[in-house]
């Protein structure tokens, strides 16, 4: 019996020293590639105002907004406020970047801005 418990206590040894990376290192996971995905607290709102956007992204470590005929008109904060002085229907996209690339989602005529009178 006590020569089984010997023999299972090198196995054991092996199996971890085999399993163990010479060096020590260890190799890094790949991470996964972003996907955009973003909403408005108001998608309708009286020109002059302002509006968050909310950022709903996954597996992003940076980004990059645009909106045409908003100010401003691209943002890199992960949820920025813009305001829209004129009224209209405003696209808005955002781009959501990692280091296994990026991903943009778009949303045409996200925006709409009526006459505040």
């Amino acid at each position: 019996m006590k020569s089984f418990r010997i023999l299972i206590g090198l196995m054991i040894l092996l199996l971890h020293l085999q399993c163990s990376n010479d060096d020590g290192n260890t190799t890094p996971e790949r991470s996964t590639p972003p996907i955009a995905e973003f909403n408005a607290l108001a998608t309708t709102i009286r020109a002059g105002t302002r509006v968050q956007f909310v950022n709903g992204s996954l597996n992003a470590t940076s980004y990059l907004w645009s909106f045409p005929g908003g100010t401003p008109d691209s943002s890199t904060e992960v949820e920025p406020f813009i305001q829209y002085l004129n009224p209209g229907t405003y696209d808005v996209s955002l781009t959501a970047i990692n280091s296994e690339g990026n991903n943009t989602q778009t949303r045409e005529n996200f925006i709409t801005v009526v006459d505040p009178n």
